[in-house]
């Protein structure tokens, strides 16, 4: 298997690290990252998804269908970037995309823009393996992570994807781990304290 796979996509992790350092060139602030997701939809559909859409959120989703519905399993990862603050804080351009002792510097090329194009390009390989898919494989790349509470994502799952029939059954987010597997995900929430007493100066 590993044989076949490595003799169909000899040059694929190049290509990869090279949409990788694009999608970094490309900024991509939360609630601006149309410039992003149109690299994104178009790779996608230059690799060969069976289809490639962006909903009105400004997600954009890649599909792959397998034979059957179910499983369906989705890789997700988010366009958007904190701010790149002050350029004397950087040692480079937050935007250049370097690579200095196999290490790929810039803003958001571990948060989350090197998982989203390995992701891609993992889907891309399953793609020319020529090996069937049991089941269906998502790459969605969501809107407004950094900002936003995960708008996108929430929208994602909410609307895009039932409107069209899936939902998933696993999903592997492209954030860092340092290689490691990280089951389940932590969450925020926002609480409101309020404490009476007759004077508000002495509680």
């Amino acid at each position: 298997m590993y044989t076949l796979l490595a003799a169909r996509n000899r040059g694929l992790q190049a290509e990869a690290l090279e949409f990788a350092r694009d999608l970094i060139r490309t900024p991509s602030p939360s609630q601006h990252e149309h410039a992003v997701a149109r690299l994104v939809a178009d790779r996608m559909g230059t690799l060969g998804f069976d289809r490639v859409l962006t909903d009105e959120f400004g997600n954009v989703v890649g599909i792959l269908f397998g034979r059957q519905t179910q499983p369906t399993v989705m890789l997700n990862a988010h366009m958007d970037t904190a701010e790149a603050g002050e350029s004397a804080a950087w040692s480079t351009s937050a935007h250049a995309g370097d690579v200095r002792d196999d290490v790929l510097y810039g803003l958001g090329a571990s948060d989350c823009k090197a998982g989203l194009a390995a992701q891609i390009y993992a889907a891309c390989l399953l793609k020319r393996s020529l090996l069937p898919l049991r089941g269906n494989l998502i790459v969605a790349a969501t809107v407004s992570e950094e900002q936003g509470g995960s708008l996108g994502l929430r929208h994602l799952m909410r609307d895009t994807l039932p409107s069209l029939g899936l939902q998933p059954d696993f999903v592997v987010l492209g954030e860092p781990t340092s290689l490691s597997i990280y089951y389940g995900h932590d969450g925020s929430a926002m609480f409101e304290v309020v404490i009476d007493g007759p004077d508000r100066f002495q509680v």
